[in-house]
């Protein structure tokens, strides 16, 4: 009689399948532990579709629509409060079309946060912004996430106000990559508000066709002067090129500690600056700038710190230094700090200040009474002379004229005026 002996089994195949059922089963249950353990006020990309590392887009859309439909009303006020608080995993979140998208009515109160700079990272890749705000909301907070452009034909946020958009704060963010502008602030001819912008410990890197902040974008509209009181603390913005801030509108501008480099030189070889202010004639009380405990470095012939068209306000430079490049070759040729001040009169102030390469200020007959730059225990890099270090032209011509005031206390240099 002949015995038939049965195959033997891939045991070992088997228990490879049993470990990936085991492993994929607990992984479900871990994932639904913590959603039913996730507080009914918070939302995540995850709950609408997001994976890591794949294009997020709709996840994105269906989040803000929740968020959008989900508001509550205000106890003590006529605008909408926000029910949820966004959190943000590790990503990437790649992003390839709006999802922050114009919407009819006021709404505020929305925080989204991530783990930290870099462990949370959102990605657009898009044309124009990723994010329009328009005259909808106020008081939104982003907290420790991570912005990269890759397309330079990108924005970060648009924001167009006609009496809404205000409030906005960004703690320990970055931005990255290219981008033509990093947060747009426009309107139409009744513009207000797009105020009250805070930024604490943030990160601005990458590189800008415009400006990181461009405020008054359409700067026909004058009544964009409204845009008021925006707050740089601790930053660290040490950018490859393009304007840090530019404000063709609006002002009243607080620059508080950090570091700040420009690293690298425009492809057009057009100048970049850390501050722009490129239009003369504003609403009073707006052309105000104070710049306090800021270390500059500017690292080729093609930056500047400053260059300004105010005709009138206060811009005051405390306890800064610009000198850290002042021993490369480029740094006796720059005008760090640049006035066009024709058309008025500032008042313009630097104190204990060490000072790179010249300044240049071009006055004009309307500033006699009143323009005047007075430099309060300054120290100079470069050149150590009065005539060598200020140069200030009427009309184009030198030596400096006597219609702008020019005050030297207790100099450094010894110099006198």
């Amino acid at each position: 009689m002949t015995t038939t002996v049965p195959a033997a089994k891939d045991h070992g195949h088997d228990h490879d399948q049993l470990t990936e059922t085991v492993r994929a089963l607990s992984a479900r249950v871990l994932e639904l532990e913590a959603k039913l353990k996730q507080p009914d006020h918070v939302v995540r990309p995850e709950d609408f579709g997001a994976v890591a590392g794949r294009d997020c887009t709709d996840a994105f859309i269906r989040m803000m629509k929740h968020i959008d439909t989900g508001l509550r009303p205000d106890a003590g006020g006529g605008v909408p409060v926000a029910r949820h608080t966004v959190l943000l995993g590790p990503g990437p979140y790649l992003i390839s079309r709006p999802w922050m998208v114009p919407r009819a009515g006021r709404a505020q109160g929305l925080t989204i946060r991530g783990i930290a700079k870099r462990a949370t990272e959102i990605v657009w890749s898009g044309e124009g912004p990723m994010l329009t705000n328009q005259d909808r909301w106020m008081g939104v907070r982003w907290e420790h996430v991570s912005f990269r452009g890759t397309n330079p034909k990108g924005a970060y946020l648009y924001s167009s106000s006609t009496g809404a958009c205000q409030d906005w704060a960004w703690s320990s963010c970055e931005w990255r990559g290219s981008w033509a502008y990093g947060i747009g602030l426009d309107g139409p001819a009744a513009s207000n508000t797009n105020s009250e912008m805070r930024f604490d410990g943030c990160h601005i890197n990458g590189s800008y066709a415009t400006a990181f902040l461009w405020s008054g974008m359409t700067p026909a509209h004058s009544q964009q002067d409204q845009f008021l009181n925006f707050w740089f603390t601790n930053c660290k913005v040490e950018y490859d090129w393009g304007d840090f801030i530019r404000f063709d509108r609006g002002g009243f501008i607080r620059l508080d500690g950090g570091s700040y480099i420009i690293k690298g030189r425009r492809p057009d070889g057009q100048m970049s600056r850390f501050i722009h202010l490129p239009v003369a004639g504003h609403a009073d009380s707006v052309q105000h700038l104070s710049v306090r405990d800021v270390r500059f470095e500017l690292r080729n012939a093609l930056s500047q710190v400053i260059f300004s068209r105010w005709n009138a306000g206060h811009i005051t430079f405390d306890q800064c230094s610009d000198t850290a490049q002042g021993f490369r070759s480029h740094s006796p040729g720059l005008v760090a700090h640049e006035y066009d001040v024709a058309a008025g009169a500032p008042q313009i102030r630097y104190v204990q200040c060490d000072l790179v390469g010249t300044h240049r200020v071009r006055s004009g007959a309307a500033s006699t009474a009143r323009g005047r730059i007075v430099y309060d225990q300054c120290t100079r890099k470069n050149h150590r002379t009065l005539d060598a270090f200020l140069r200030i032209a009427a009309g184009g011509a030198l030596p400096r004229p006597s219609e702008f005031s020019v005050s030297h206390r207790d100099d450094g240099d010894g110099l006198t005026s």
